[in-house]
């Protein structure tokens, strides 16, 4: 009579995902159509799949999607873990296709009627669909479903299709603004094919080239570029795109050390940097206990008056999220894995899962961590003793300087905070003159909104994006005087302003600082919050306030 329980447990803790890997790729070979076989479809993703596997990647091969490409991608986008890298690549058939669409309009009697007409698409063909898969349907799954930082979507498919019309061969181009961060790569330009009888070249080339370590994205993909198109005689051209400029720059695959745990809780004696991933697939960062020196040192300044230094100890290490909390965490922690993408306001359709969580108000910042605190119980994954909750001001400085004494968690030159931070660069000049204060001799192409999390470079523990990106609410009340000693906390209360730390996109370099402190009311009146969002810590010290 009891084994149903057990049971049912085991399968709960079973559905629990264990993310593997920070590399994560869905490899679609599509080449039985009947009377049109493309057998190298297959061919091209095994060499693709060995290449991948050998450079860490959690691989998922899948063979003659008949036509619910959805499904597929609704089941792989979310295995990858947030910051992560998550390739899509396709070989089969592709085209332009006319979609039948309709609207209602107004007769000149004041009747109202259905009208037909059709709009240029185009897609990828399933092996026994009607109709091809739109490629904008394809991009909507991973803005709404991705955690990853770097998405990859290489369409192999510039095959030409019996199916589709003359004029309507190959595909349409994607607007790289509208890819939530990464490349697209076709096997052709949009609207062209590859000449009668011509093999593609690009499944090898990505083998050889895409996952070589330390090697930026746009340096490898120009090597894939000029060896199909040398291999091909001239045949074959393929076609780049990057969402934003920086991703040129990105590996994907670095010889960086990261000591990433398997198991369902944390490790036990971690080192300081450690990660381990939840259910969620939100990454943390182990901070060990220490003492450090609290603020910004050397004569004050206007800004910085209230940031006087402190020797601060912290006797309890934590888990400090990798990132910025992100739409994709919210949503998940409320609504659960599989739901598309909801955030405060509900339905988010224009935005990405991988984009930080701003806007929220300090009041509801509590109700996140409960949730996420329940769905982390549920899945067996919180420690006992153990909950989610905001970093103190001495915890979230602590975290950012990872052991370091400067201005910056790089040193003190703000010269190199580009490679480390989202701040006011010449391109938020270019787009919005008010921000007259921008640096012009930077420029990442972001401009005037949030880069997305894990853009930029870490510090010494592995944690992103502190000096800058969004603001970070912090667990304590503002006073204009940092707090010393063992754990320092000050309890809000509904009348005081709450602190808030980290530089945002708007921010100088000054801002940045590790010891920069600002502050912010409980609600938003004037719009203040727009910039701010926050990080978590798992941690075994509880603030427990007094009634």
């Amino acid at each position: 009579m009891r084994s149903k329980p057990i049971l049912s447990l085991l399968a709960l803790l079973l559905a629990v995902p264990l993310f593997a890997a920070d590399k994560t790729a869905l490899l679609i070979a599509n080449s039985d159509y009947g009377g049109h076989q493309l057998p190298e479809a297959k061919a091209n993703v095994a060499k693709l799949a060995k290449a991948l596997e050998q450079a860490g990647f959690s691989v998922t091969v899948k063979e003659n999607i008949e036509k619910d490409f959805r499904r597929e991608l609704e089941a792989f986008l979310p295995t990858c873990p947030n910051g992560g890298v998550s390739l899509v690549y396709y070989c089969g058939y592709a085209s332009g296709f006319d979609r039948k669409l309709s609207r209602t309009i107004e007769k000149p009697d004041g009747q109202k009627e259905k009208e037909y007409y059709y709009e240029r698409d185009s897609g990828i063909w399933g092996t026994k669909g009607g109709t091809p898969y739109r490629i904008e349907d394809l991009i909507r799954e991973f803005r709404m479903r991705s955690h990853a930082r770097l998405n990859l979507l290489v369409l192999d498919c510039a095959y030409k299709f019996t199916k589709a019309k003359e004029n309507q061969q190959g595909l349409m181009a994607i607007a790289p603004k509208t890819w939530p961060g990464g490349m697209v790569c076709y096997a052709a330009p949009p609207g062209k094919t590859l000449p009668a009888g011509t093999s593609s070249a690009l499944a090898e080339s990505l083998a050889r080239h895409l996952t070589v370590k330390d090697r930026p994205l746009g340096e490898a993909m120009e090597a894939v570029q000029t060896e199909v198109a040398k291999q091909s005689g001239g045949k074959q051209e393929i076609w780049t795109r990057f969402s934003l400029p920086k991703d040129a720059s990105t590996y994907v695959t670095s010889s960086r050390k990261r000591k990433i745990a398997t198991t369902k809780l944390p490790p036990g004696n971690p080192k300081p940097g450690d990660e381990w991933i939840n259910s969620l697939g939100m990454v943390f960062c182990w901070c060990p206990p220490g003492k450090f020196r609290m603020g910004v040192d050397g004569p004050p300044t206007p800004q910085t008056r209230d940031a006087a230094p402190v020797d601060v100890t912290i006797t309890k290490g934590f888990w400090i999220s990798k990132y910025e909390v992100a739409l994709g965490d919210y949503s998940r922690a409320r609504y659960g894995r599989t739901k598309p993408l909801r955030g405060p306001s509900g339905f988010i359709p224009f935005n990405v899962c991988n984009a930080p969580l701003t806007t929220i108000e300090p009041s509801g910042v509590s109700g996140f961590t409960k949730n996420l605190n329940t769905a982390e119980s549920k899945a067996g994954m919180l420690p006992k003793g153990w909950s989610y909750r905001l970093p103190t001001e001495a915890e979230w400085e602590y975290a950012c300087r990872a052991g370091s004494r400067g201005r910056y968690s790089f040193g003190d030159s703000p010269k190199d905070l580009a490679r480390f931070a989202n701040f006011a660069d010449a391109e938020l000049l270019r787009q919005d003159s008010d921000f007259y204060y921008s640096d012009p001799n930077v420029n990442d192409g972001t401009g005037k909104r949030p880069s997305p999390i894990g853009s930029y470079e870490p510090n010494a523990w592995g944690i992103h994006d502190m000096h800058g990106n969004v603001n970070e609410i912090c667990a304590d009340r503002y006073l204009n005087s940092l707090p010393g000693g063992l754990d320092p906390w000050v309890q809000r209360i509904k009348e005081g302003n709450v602190v808030i730390r980290g530089g945002a996109w708007s921010s100088t370099s000054e801002y940045c600082q590790a010891g920069f402190r600002n502050s912010a009311g409980h609600k938003d009146k004037s719009g203040e919050f727009a910039n701010v969002g926050l990080r978590v810590i798992l941690s075994s010290k509880e603030l427990t306030e007094k009634k």
